[in-house]
């Protein structure tokens, strides 16, 4: 075994020579142990509490406009420094790899904290599909995937789509957040599951969610939600 753990160690010091990783907050070189973030910026990183589920600043987004059981959101999002590196590279850095492992570490630490019972399946934020071309994958399925690998909830990537190609949520106000992203969703009917885990990358006002739920419920009734993101818009 310690054999093993030695070729092991040297293997990945091998390849840390031939193809240097690099943080994807800071940009300095990984070590041999941390894996996607260096240590010093997992510390750094702004994470919100994970107290209550049932009370905090994000579940009270929905509170009166769908079944919301819990809600959470792992770091604050700054339009500036580290977090806004980071989601920029989620989003547009061709890194499905960095979104999957954001969400297999938030599984590791919300499954201890109970966030994940009851949920039946796990639905992502759809991209349109001139988007999808475009990016070349939907972070929202990446992160998904990390967190099912995790917790053993399905992921179910077909259920809603998206039908109009709306414009980014990024330096509309709450009013034009909601009028953007109102009718972009088409659920089908008969999802098979109950409580529905929705995904985003980052939430502002929680208008595309809320839209989300709210093309489920048309064709789903008595559904309930929780709503998981990587990110919360700071105030």
């Amino acid at each position: 075994m310690r054999l093993m753990a030695t070729i092991k160690t040297w293997l990945t010091d091998f390849r840390d020579v031939l193809s240097p990783r690099f943080c994807a907050t800071c940009g300095e070189k990984l070590n041999t142990t941390e894996q996607k973030i260096c240590g010093a910026c997992l510390i750094r990183l702004p994470y919100l509490s994970k107290k209550d589920f049932l009370d905090n600043e994000v579940s009270r987004l929905f509170w009166a406009k769908i079944p919301i059981e819990r809600g959470h959101s792992y770091i604050y999002y700054h339009k500036e420094g580290l977090t806004h590196e980071l989601f920029m590279k989620m989003k547009y850095g061709h890194r499905p790899d960095l979104c999957r492992w954001i969400g297999l570490m938030m599984a590791r630490d919300l499954i201890p904290r109970h966030f994940f019972e009851g949920i039946e399946a796990i639905v992502p934020v759809p991209l349109h599909w001139l988007r999808l071309i475009e990016r070349g994958y939907n972070q929202s399925y990446h992160i998904s995937k990390g967190l099912s690998e995790v917790s053993g909830i399905p992921v179910l990537n077909s259920c809603v789509k998206r039908i109009r190609n709306n414009e980014t949520q990024t330096h509309k106000t709450a009013t034009e957040r909601i009028n953007n992203v109102k009718d972009v969703f088409q659920a089908r009917s008969c999802i098979p599951a109950h409580h529905i885990l929705l995904v985003d990358d980052v939430t502002t006002t929680g208008a595309t969610l809320y839209s989300l739920a709210q093309s489920i419920l048309k064709e789903n009734r008595d559904m309930v939600f929780s709503v998981l993101t990587v990110g919360k818009a700071a105030d």
